[in-house]
Order: structure tokens, then sequence, then C-alpha cells
């Protein structure tokens, strides 16, 4: 059965599409409704907020729509443009001109805002608004993926893993005033438990947010999770997870529960100090708070994640347990961002003798 947590967010994010439809106009609304069973919500929002900004430009650049609400565009105003107002639409994209140009998007987040585009005027030309689909004769941005993967350094003389996971272990050790030493105690339970399961884990940090405490079972140690796609799967973490996430359960929680007023947030996992379940905001602040103070670096609960999928690639060589762990829908996305060669390997290949 969905948690309330997950039934609450669904129906915000409908609440918010919904409303986000009564700004567009009629066929903007039709091509979105027609995505609506295969789409998440989340997504269909993000589409209505690219398309909105998409009509916005067009009302700014066009004189002829001065007095025309971003609702009453007509589809005529789209069925006139050519390839050269989309290609524009792109520069304007990537640049924002105020006296010299400043760079607004990167080619990912341009060729993302595009998708959406591209899937109305195929919409539009399949359903007769249009004649002629020019978003589909201009060119995406290309998209270089970094090969380099940015994780927590885990060598023999520079192991950022370790030197976290005992920084946090230990944080009266840390160099820190005493007063931000007492507010780390307040929740040090479970800040320890949340850097623990996400290295020990590699769950993203919205699963993570997700979290109830019926999700958890020390009987195996195991923790049943929602996935990104919507789909829900078993993680299984090690003695040392387990160990932390008791401790916080059983001493920490209980002072942050009772003051839980929302009946969405009494079986939450991870408690804030208001007493209400911790946001994903709330977690990557706390993740950045504590490497900037052990490593001396900011990091995010996505690169604990990705030093988790390394570390477990690296120990297995399975591309496939690893795709499986880190609950990837296709394994091509694991072995792209995982398979690569790691610094350690090219070095090695570098001292191979050729005689």
């Amino acid at each position: 059965m969905e948690s309330l947590f997950y039934q609450s967010k669904e129906e915000n994010q409908i609440i918010k599409y919904r409303e986000s439809l009564e700004l567009l106009p009629t066929y903007i609304r039709d091509y979105l409704i027609s995505k609506e069973m295969i789409t998440k919500y989340s997504t269909l929002i993000a589409y209505a907020y690219d398309l909105k900004n998409f009509l916005t430009y067009l009302k700014t650049n066009n004189p002829a729509l001065n007095n025309v609400s971003i609702k009453d565009i007509s589809v005529d105003v789209l069925d006139k443009l050519n390839e050269c107002d989309i290609e524009e639409y792109q520069r304007y994209l990537r640049f924002s001109i105020n006296g010299t140009f400043k760079t607004q998007n990167s080619n990912k987040a341009i060729a993302r805002k595009m998708t959406s585009i591209r899937g109305l005027f195929m919409y539009l030309e399949q359903r007769k608004y249009i004649n002629r689909n020019v978003a589909i004769m201009v060119s995406l941005p290309k998209i270089k993926e970094s090969k380099v993967i940015t994780r927590l350094d885990n060598s023999e003389t520079h192991n950022e893993i370790k030197m976290l996971l005992d920084g946090i272990s230990s944080i009266e050790s840390l160099n820190i005033p005493d007063k931000q030493m007492k507010f780390l105690q307040k929740s040090w339970m479970r800040d320890r438990a949340i850097l623990n399961l996400l290295l020990g884990t590699g769950i993203r940090v919205s699963e993570c947010e997700g979290l109830d405490l019926t999700d958890i079972n020390f009987s195996n140690n195991c923790l049943n999770i929602k996935r990104k796609g919507g789909f829900y799967d078993n993680v299984y973490f090690n003695d040392m997870v387990a160990i932390c996430l008791k401790d916080y359960i059983e001493c920490e929680r209980l002072s942050y529960s009772s003051a839980i007023s929302d009946e969405i947030d009494k079986n939450a996992l991870f408690i804030s100090n208001k007493s209400k379940r911790m946001s994903v905001d709330a977690i990557e602040n706390m993740v950045a708070k504590y490497t900037q103070i052990i490593l001396g670096k900011r990091y995010t609960p996505h690169k604990l994640r990705a030093t988790y999928g390394t570390v477990l690639y690296q120990k297995t060589g399975d591309i496939r347990l690893t795709a499986d762990v880190l609950g990837h829908s296709s394994v091509t996305t694991t072995s792209k961002h995982y398979a690569a060669q790691t610094e350690q390997n090219k070095i090695k290949a570098g001292l191979i003798e050729f005689d």
C-alpha cells in the first residue's frame, strides 16, 4: 500500500499540474493531457513550465501579441514559425542579452527544454493543427558526457570515504567551535545514520526522503524503497548501517517524533529539528555541511551515490549487479557512468612496459 507521504506528494503534483494547465492555450492543454497516461506528473509540470516560457518569448518578441494573453495565443502563431525562429529561441536559451552576452543554460538544459517543444510540434502536426513541424528540422545542442565520475576518493593514501565515516562517528574530535559542536550533537545520531545509509546503499536522496519506519526490516537488513520510476525495490544494507539506524530510531528519533503534528510525517524515518519529515533540501544541506567540515569540500548526496556505485563496480566487476542495486532502468545508463576506465586503471595502463 502506498504511504501517506507518496500519496500526498502525488496529490500535490496533480494540483500543481492542473493549475498550470489553466494558464495555457487549449491546444497545449490537449497535448499535455494526451501524455498523462505515459508521463509522470513531475515531468508534465516541467513541460507546462517550458511551453509557457516559449509562449512568453514569442509574445515578448512579436509586437502583434502585445495585447494578447499567453492563454489566448493562437495555434496559427506557431504555424507561421520557421526554422530560424526555433534556432533563435535556442540562442535565447543559451544567452541572455543585457548589453553583453551571458551564458544562461547549458546544452543539456537547452536540449531538455526543447524536448517539450519538439513534442508539442509533433502532436500539432499529427492532429492537423499546423501544416509543418519546423521544430524537428532544428538540431539539438550537442551534449558531451563527462568521462570522469565525481566521487569521494577511496585511494589508499587519501581515503575520503573512511575519513568521512570516521569523522561522523567521532564528532568530538572535529576541530570546530563549541557552539557549532553543540548544534551538531543534537542530531548526531540521525546525521550519522543518513551518511552511512547513503554511502552504504547508494540510494537517491529522494528515496531517502520518502523512507518510513515500516520500510525497514532489521531481520534481514533490508529497506523497501520507492524508486525513481515509481516501482518498489528491496535494498540491503550492512551491519554498520543497521547499528546506526537502530541507535537513531531508539534514541534521537523519539525526541523528534513526540512533537510531530502532521499525520503524513508521523511514520517518517528521518525527522528534522522542526519535527517534520526531512526534505531533500535538508538532507542535501546536511551532507554538504559534514563533508565541508570533515573533508574540506562540499559534496552532494548524488556524489555519495556515485561513490557507492563506483566502488561496487570496482569490487564486483558486475555491471548488471551494479545497475540492479542502483535501481537503473537500463544497464546502458550504468555502463556509461560506471564502467568507464577509472583514473587508477589509467595509471596502471601507463606503467605497462611493451618490450
